[in-house]
């Protein structure tokens, strides 16, 4: 399990495959969200992690062209940015060291449930 203090350690960690795509959990186990995008700063020493960005603006930009102007065009151009910093875990989900409602994270997603059918 990586934590936040050994992110600095000799492995490095594997963005895409660690990070993309995995859900956040705020510091009350509640779900913001997916990673939908990873924000870099290039420094003297290479890239460096930014933020952590969620929402429909950050994953209609994965999609080919025209669906991701449909996908905006339905869902909106809203990103939440979540600071690097606010990481305190990182395993089968990215868990946070603070609420969702202090990033926004998770409202729409909470909207949209409730026009979701439950099983």
């Amino acid at each position: 399990m990586a934590t936040r203090t050994d992110r600095r350690r000799a492995r490095p960690l594997h963005l895409l495959r660690e990070v993309l795509d995995h859900e956040i959990v705020d510091v009350e186990g509640r779900s913001c969200g997916m990673v939908d995008d990873i924000e870099l700063e290039w420094t003297t020493d290479g890239p460096r992690v930014v933020a952590l960005q969620l929402g429909p603006g950050a994953w209609s930009r994965r999609l080919p062209r025209a669906l991701g102007a449909l996908a905006r065009r339905v869902f909106g151009r809203a990103v939440v940015r979540i600071p690097w910093a606010e990481v305190v875990e990182i395993s089968e989900v990215i868990r946070l060291s603070s609420r969702a409602s202090t990033w926004g994270a998770g409202a729409l997603d909470r909207r949209l449930g409730r026009w979701m059918p439950r099983g």
